[in-house]
């Protein structure tokens, strides 16, 4: 078939296929020669079938956020059809078309149609230019998008763009943005007629240099695009880069775009734009449902959509119940919190994992664990004071609810139960295909909230697993500091080389009056001569006992002290004539550690849980995370790495309250073991993702101890034999048979399991 003769075919199938056909200039550009004999072409064409090549990396590209470019009194039903139609439809991934594909048949050689455009703004000399220290200023019309992959910051000198649910007017203000190629990237869109400034984030290389510390960190960036050439070469000191074509996306990159259905767009601008009381939204769904995502975008249209809704003018926020400790957005693995937002959230959880002017935490608890089966009951009474501290203390502003993705069995059973407890006005079902019972139950529950199902819209981005996250955000936590106070930011900066470097606090733990006052096991109970190796190379989570009244059934628990001189056992206080009421008002957290505590052969102090002793979420909050780096035995020194500021631990001193070490079910932070591999041998690849590894904790950590330096080692300085808790595996070589963690199935009491 000549070229003329495919083109008039095309032309007539296009025709039918869509309401706008292609001009023809469009088509004289598309349709190439299908002979397979022809193999020569012209520079010109050769060049122009480089720049074509297309890549199924970008998925979606072509769907966008309706709720980023209506106002927020807009009625989203009364869109341009134009809109509406490209919201409307289906997110479909970029692919190449073929003339035959009514027919069934296929040419040999496929057509190549025009490079998939990512954005549809394209730079000339009359919208864009370039300034010094990377600054770029853009003009842009009214329905023009931009995608932009790196960190960056956004200034709007007049008009208006959208970007993530957050509607950006002109402004000194600058909207700090992290999209790295593991989350979906953000997309700027133009609502009208709008001039911005781009801004390198000024610590993007900070986060950047945490690849040298772990793979997990690499390719999530800017690197080279698919075709790299003068002009399109990334400049090192660029923090990002403008995705115009697939052309521009980096190799072998796998990417998608941040995209939001029409359905959660009607949704949100309905609650936006309703006056008439104070919203609290809880959101349920499966896992990867797109729960966190719904949650960011209906966060960032209340903040920036609507007026504020506390009490001083120009004080607006969100505030967010995080309930999920396994995938958190705004607080650490393992734990609850009650966030309070005051400016748009652009950055995905690792990005940010401490607390900034912007996102404060108000109250936290530490459920250690991943998932709510290790206590319900526990996890439901967290849930419920930091609900009661919300209603006393910040209910002029919004509630957003994020549950985790436990919708089945006994989690089912605890959303039904929060529904009920919590009492919030909107409840969400991120699904529409089930399944069916629990769609009943959660419906059921909402005698007085408004109960929605909305479709899912799960994140296709496998770069990163659930896994991979939250080892990058545990990670992030423990490399993250405040910059400087003068900082009105509040930008995180990061500490650049391994923990072994990090100067640890050292917690006295025998003396009287020491740190700590104990450690406490939650979800089982170890041995009081096994605490040490159980502790040891962990994270466990610092919590601050604000009354005695924390410690529960004190009556049910008379255990033996051990003398760390002798050895011998002795009675406890347990046996004197007084009431619990009594000693509580009377005795100081000293009188009560001797009272409750066991000293182990370390002189460790050890709160016995072998009843299930939790702490009274009423009377406790957590502080945050700390790593074990070592245990000094013969000084009765605790050795620990943690980014919480000294002046919280004052302020508990003050306070006349006690600091509990919690150990639970947190993932082991095979991270922290590596460090100084990757760091040693300048940020080459000692193995994949998935090639070195963490097993038994049986030694005393001393990874990287006096081995840290400023030169430039080579890998044959370190020898990951010589590393505790590590496995090197090469090539195909596989662990042994029950090297990795055996786990414990919960759910024998459940219907049509057999219990004998």
């Amino acid at each position: 078939m000549s070229a003329f003769a495919l083109r008039k075919k095309l032309l007539a199938q296009q025709s039918q296929a869509v309401s706008a056909p292609l001009s023809e200039t469009t088509l004289a550009e598309t349709a190439i020669s299908v002979n397979p004999d022809e193999r020569a072409l012209s520079p010109q064409k050769k060049a122009r079938k480089t720049r074509s090549a297309q890549h199924a990396s970008l998925q979606g590209t072509e769907t966008a956020e309706v709720a980023n470019e209506q106002s927020p009194n807009q009625d989203l039903n009364k869109l341009p059809e134009s809109r509406q139609s490209e919201d409307d439809e289906q997110p479909r991934s970029p692919s190449l078309i073929s003339p035959n594909d009514d027919e069934g048949e296929r040419p040999e050689i496929h057509e190549t149609l025009q490079p998939v455009n990512l954005s549809s703004f394209r730079s000339s000399k009359s919208n864009f230019r370039k300034k010094g220290n990377g600054v770029c200023q853009l003009k842009l019309d009214e329905g023009e998008r931009l995608v932009i992959l790196g960190s960056y910051g956004v200034q709007v000198e007049s008009g208006e763009v959208t970007i993530n649910g957050a509607i950006l007017k002109a402004s000194k203000t600058i909207a700090w943005v992290h999209a790295p190629q593991s989350h979906a990237l953000p997309v700027i869109r133009c609502t009208e007629e709008a001039s911005l400034e781009l801004q390198p984030h000024p610590e993007a290389e900070n986060l950047k240099a945490l690849g040298v510390l772990s793979p997990m960190f690499r390719k999530l960036w800017c690197e080279n695009p698919n075709n790299p050439s003068k002009t399109n070469q990334p400049d090192p000191s660029e923090t990002f880069r403008i995705l115009y074509t697939l052309d521009d996306v980096p190799k072998r990159a796998v990417l998608q775009d941040l995209r939001s259905p029409p359905e959660w767009n009607r949704e949100m601008a309905a609650l936006v734009a309703s006056n008439e009381s104070i919203p609290s939204i809880m959101i349920t769904g499966p896992k990867s449902s797109g729960k966190s995502t719904f949650g960011k975008i209906l966060t960032n249209r209340f903040l920036t959509g609507a007026q504020p809704r506390a009490k001083k003018p120009g004080k607006g926020g969100v505030v967010i119940l995080d309930l999920d400790p396994g995938q958190s957005e705004y607080c650490g693995v393992g734990q609850l919190a009650l966030v309070l937002i005051t400016k748009p959230v652009l950055s995905p959880s690792f990005c940010r994992p401490l607390g900034t002017p912007s996102i404060r935490t108000i109250r936290s608890h530490a459920l250690a664990s991943l998932s709510p089966a290790s206590d319900p009951e526990l996890y439901t009474e967290m849930a419920l004071d930091l609900v009661t501290h919300y209603r006393n203390t910040l209910a002029p502003y919004p509630l957003i609810i994020n549950t985790p993705g436990w919708i089945q069995g006994t989690g089912l059973d605890l959303l039904v139960s929060l529904i009920r407890d919590l009492r919030p006005s909107e409840v969400f079902y991120l699904s529409q295909t089930g399944p069916a019972d629990a769609v009943e139950a959660l419906g059921g529950a909402c005698h007085v909230a408004r109960f929605s199902t909305l479709p899912s819209q799960p994140n296709q981005n496998n770069l990163r697993t659930a896994i991979h996250l939250r080892s990058m955000q545990t990670m992030a936590y423990f490399h993250a500091e405040v910059a400087s106070p003068r900082n009105d930011e509040g930008h995180l900066c990061w500490f650049q080389r391994p923990l072994t470097a990090m100067t640890p606090w050292q917690v006295h733990f025998r003396r009287a009056g020491g740190g700590i006052f104990g450690v406490l096991c939650y979800d089982f109970q170890t041995q009081p001569d096994l605490l040490a190796d159980t502790i040891n190379g962990g994270i466990l989570a610092v919590v601050e006992v604000e009354s005695p009244k924390a410690f529960r059934c004190i009556d049910d628990h008379a255990p033996l002290r051990k003398d760390s001189l002798s050895g011998d056992y002795s009675e406890s206080a347990m046996d004197m004539d007084i009431s619990q009421d009594d000693e509580i008002k009377s005795s100081p957290f000293s009188s009560l550690q001797q009272r409750i505590t066991t000293l182990t052969a370390e002189g460790i102090p050890f709160i016995d849980s072998s009843l299930g002793v939790t702490l009274d979420p009423r009377y406790s909050r957590s502080l945050g995370l700390t790593l074990v780096r070592g245990i000094d035995v013969e000084n009765g020194n605790l050795h620990l790495l943690c980014p919480i500021a000294m002046e919280q631990v004052e302020d508990v001193r003050r306070r006349g309250g006690a600091i509990v070490l919690i150990s639970g079910k947190f993932d082991p932070p095979s991270w922290a073991y590596t460090e100084d591999l990757y760091f040693q041998s300048e940020g080459d690849e000692v193995g994949g993702m998935e090639e070195v590894e963490s097993h038994g904790q049986s030694e005393v950590m001393e990874l990287g101890v006096g081995r840290t330096k400023l030169g430039k080692p080579t890998t044959s300085d370190i020898s990951v034999e010589s590393v505790p808790w590590i496995q090197a595996v090469t090539r195909n070589q596989k662990r042994g048979a029950g090297s990795k963690v055996w786990r414990v199935r919960r759910d024998l009491g459940r219907v049509g399991n057999s219990s004998g």
